[in-house]
């Protein structure tokens, strides 16, 4: 046995395939997990501890403190999942593992510190500022104008985003902590993920995201209200061409170093050429289903690229596929009191117009009360197909279709052990 790796691991779907990124015979590996999320940890760990809360440094350390003393200091600490890179970051430090430090990754963290960043790249980014209070709010929107969007400085899906159309909406918020408030943007909402080498940008993809028919939101945000949301791939060249011009600004003047990023922008369609906006940035692979999409359909794993790098590693950008498939994929929410017990889940899969795959929850599952994942929501599908418009159309058709029912439950010990 050599090394001694410690993974923070927060899911029980195959996000991150571990056994392809380690050799579990050959490296001791701690994983630091969830109750709920333990039952996915490889059978090759060579600990396993569950703090109470992954997100709070001195828990994790001391969860830590045995497994370190057993297989030593740490080689690498590896964080895949958004929530727990700041914890991740702190602990490379301590323990002297390669990496990115706190430092490295604030401005991809603090929303306040990511879009000052952005605007020192150049790109255009919306207005913004700090504010805690009401009056502040109202006091940025007669500059800005009605809506704007206020967000936490720290959060991950969406989590306490809110848009807010006129004062009557803000005029009862009571002085809060320090939150962000940005300038509205009427555009369509995309994401592009992909790979910098340090050099360029390859593989990478652009995706928009598809709202219900009316919805008054555009992008990931509507989900918060209960709408299901998807994306799909978006191959359309003078579309793509804007956005690489865009990513060629954005990604080196973020970081120079090789990394796997998930940005979204808005970007204006109406002109004779397309326009981008800067909305955020993560440096990380994308969140929902984005994985599982890019390794089924364009053969490519990004959580074996984000795993690497932070071991220190620079992995060679692996090529593009040569098949010419589009991907796609669907979040639908579930807007039951949690934990909710599901009663109803239509499978979709199969389905003329359907996806190639799908996670359901199955009947009798109790869904669990937590935030700042897509994981447990009331259904996820992927889609492939020829076209831009032939992959919407099936996201489309199944968020129409799709039918989840749930109750409400009290918190049992059986019940949250049971939890999906």
């Amino acid at each position: 046995m050599t090394a001694h790796v410690v993974v923070l691991h927060r899911w029980r779907d195959n996000y991150a395939l571990y056994d392809d990124y380690l050799d579990h015979d050959s490296c001791r590996v701690t994983y630091v997990t969830t109750a709920m999320s333990r039952g996915s940890v490889p059978a090759g760990a060579a600990s396993v501890v569950t703090p109470d809360d992954l997100t709070d440094l001195g828990a994790v350390r001391a969860a830590l403190a045995d497994p370190v003393a057993r297989h030593g200091t740490p080689a690498a600490v590896v964080a895949l999942q958004e929530g727990d890179l700041a914890v991740a970051a702190s602990l490379r430090e301590e323990y002297g593992c390669p990496g990115r430090r706190w430092s490295d990754l604030h401005r991809f963290i603090d929303k306040e510190a990511m879009l000052a960043a952005a605007v020192a790249t150049g790109v255009e980014v919306p207005a913004f500022r700090r504010v805690t209070d009401a009056a502040q709010i109202e006091d940025f929107a007669a500059e800005h104008g009605w809506p704007v969007v206020v967000k936490p400085l720290e959060g991950r899906a969406s989590a306490g985003v809110c848009q807010f159309n006129g004062p009557a909406e803000v005029a009862g918020l009571d002085d809060a902590a320090p939150v962000l408030v940005q300038r509205h943007v009427p555009h369509r909402v995309y994401h592009a993920d992909g790979y910098f080498d340090g050099n360029t940008i390859a593989p990478w993809r652009l995706a928009r995201y598809v709202n219900v028919p009316g919805s008054g939101k555009h992008g990931p945000l509507a989900f918060n209200d209960g709408e299901p949301v998807g994306e799909v791939e978006v191959n359309d060249p003078d579309t793509r061409a804007a956005v690489r011009e865009f990513l060629d600004i954005l990604v080196p003047g973020m970081s120079p170093e090789p990394w796997v990023f998930h940005c979204e922008l808005f970007v204006d369609t109406s002109g004779a050429t397309p326009t981008c906006t800067f909305l955020e940035v993560g440096c990380r692979p994308g969140g929902g289903e984005i994985p599982f999409v890019w390794r089924d359909v364009y053969g490519i794993d990004l959580m074996a690229l984000e795993f690497a790098l932070q071991r220190g590693l620079t992995p060679v950008a692996p090529a593009e596929p040569a098949n010419g498939r589009i991907g796609g994929s669907l979040l639908v929410p579930l807007m039951a009191p949690r934990p909710a017990q599901v009663t109803e889940a239509t499978s979709m899969v199969g389905r003329p117009d359907g996806p190639y795959d799908e996670w359901i929850p199955a009947v009798g599952t109790v869904l669990p009360a937590v935030t700042g994942t897509y994981e447990y929501v009331g259904g996820r599908f992927r889609f492939a197909g020829p076209s831009t418009e032939d992959v919407a159309h099936r996201i489309e058709t199944t968020a129409r279709d799709y039918v989840v029912l749930s109750t409400p439950v009290i918190p049992t010990t059986e019940n949250a052990e049971n939890a999906a």
